[in-house]
């Protein structure tokens, strides 16, 4: 376990550990409360992790009720922005390492989130977690100096999933994974029209489009193990002069992804979910996954093709001399500075840091709870190898500038456009780079 503990010491997202049962406040007594809490989870992640979490938490808080606002995915960082530009959003926020947080907290002044310096000196849980002591980096959500999160999960991505038995079929081993090229020759022989009607009814590769895919997860990746990105190597002074989206390398990597995408992958639009459905079914041979969609597998496939038939191999290197580098991201939960209820708001958010709650996270995420990471091997010994196989290879996260979301988009209608053939590589590049200029300086 001292491997899959490093990755977390190593880049920032903290491990939290908070107890089974939080200390009790005066949320006990008085007026029923109300908590809404900003999430953009799957319907799963809901009814098998927070909705228990909720109900073990509102029995020893039986005046505190959290409602959960359930936003997709697809549009939970614009809904955040602007119900915090119009001062509307939930009183606990979900937030995410890898989408930035400079950006929500910047939108109101003074700061969106509360700071939490106060409540977590001295906090220890029923269960004897100690928030200072046995959570990873606590101090690693941090703006202006103060801590404005908890940092609850942390996930890596991505690896690429495969099917065992559709590998062997094919005379395939993960090794011709490896690499573009091979990855290229094996996604093609994997793509098989059986019935001959013109329509492929395997595809050896799926690819999120949906111009809402949350680009760090299914795109950066591709840019970074090519030498390119948005900054170089993410890193600032975060300036227009120091651009590189429509760098050759970035050019490289989309040219492939589209070669990729016309050749051996499902046409049109799809979504994460689409993919992994295809994947899950038998569709599509490979595919790029993070931690949290093993859960999400499990939950499509039959158990023995979970056991049995689902394999991960690292995700490809550029060439045999240029490794991949990948992501790694946490996701924070924080309290906004409008919520009537702060006392009662962090008692919740540090409960969803107990060793109950953070062993119902082990499912699709790496818990941040140092004190349960003995069990997390043994109860999810798929995820605990996924991250394990990711610490081999360079982090790399999205810069945390006040236009990220700005950018996000940027990123995801770029490459969604060069995909699907609305723009050359080279104009869906460009493009992208001029809209990142005038966001920067706007």
């Amino acid at each position: 376990m001292k491997r899959i503990l490093s990755i977390i010491l190593a880049f920032g997202l903290a491990s939290m550990a908070v107890s089974a049962g939080s200390t009790k406040s005066s949320s006990g007594r008085g007026k029923k409360i109300n908590l809404v809490w900003y999430q953009w989870f799957d319907a799963e992640t809901q009814k098998n992790e927070l909705t228990p979490i909720i109900n073990e938490f509102e029995k020893t808080h039986p005046n505190v009720r959290i409602e959960l606002a359930a936003i997709s995915s697809e549009t939970y960082w614009d809904r955040l922005a602007l119900d915090i530009a119009s001062g509307v959003e939930g009183d606990i926020i979900t937030l995410d390492t890898g989408a930035g947080l400079y950006g929500y907290y910047s939108q109101r002044e003074g700061g969106a989130f509360l700071p939490l310096d106060k409540y977590i000196k001295g906090k220890v849980l029923e269960d004897g977690t100690n928030l200072e002591k046995d959570v990873y980096l606590i101090n690693s959500v941090k703006i202006g100096g103060k801590i404005v999160g908890l940092p609850y999960i942390m996930f890596s991505a991505p690896m690429t999933a495969y099917s065992k038995s559709k590998l062997k079929a094919a005379g395939l081993t993960p090794a011709d994974l490896s690499t573009w090229d091979s990855y290229y020759a094996a996604a093609k022989k994997l793509t098989v029209d059986t019935n001959k009607d013109g329509t492929p009814d395997v595809y050896g590769w799926g690819e999120p489009t949906f111009v809402e895919t949350l680009s760090r997860w299914w795109y950066m990746h591709w840019l970074w193990t090519a030498g390119g990105g948005i900054f170089p190597k993410e890193q600032g002074p975060y300036t227009a002069d120091r651009l590189i989206f429509n760098s050759p390398e970035n050019v490289k990597a989309v040219e492939f992804m589209k070669k990729m995408y016309r050749d051996t992958a499902p046409q049109g639009t799809k979504t994460v979910t689409d993919i992994h459905a295809m994947f899950a079914n038998g569709s599509v041979a490979t595919c790029q996954a993070a931690v949290w969609t093993i859960a999400n597998f499990k939950a499509m496939m039959t158990p023995d093709q979970f056991e049995n038939d689902l394999g991960f191999a690292p995700f490809p290197a550029y060439s045999a001399d240029k490794k991949p580098v990948l992501v790694s991201w946490g996701n924070p939960v924080a309290i906004s500075t409008n919520c009537k209820h702060p006392d009662e708001a962090f008692e919740f958010i540090a409960y969803l840091h107990s060793k109950y709650a953070q062993k119902l996270a082990m499912r699709r995420a790496a818990p941040t709870n140092k004190l349960v990471y003995d069990d997390y091997a043994k109860i999810q010994p798929k995820q605990a190898a996924f991250i394990q196989s990711c610490q081999n290879f360079e982090m790399r996260n999205v810069p945390d500038i006040q236009q990220w979301n700005q950018f996000d988009h940027i990123v995801q209608e770029s490459i969604s456009s060069a995909m699907l053939g609305t723009r050359s590589v080279k104009d869906a590049l460009d493009w992208g780079q001029n809209e990142m200029i005038k966001a920067l300086k706007s």
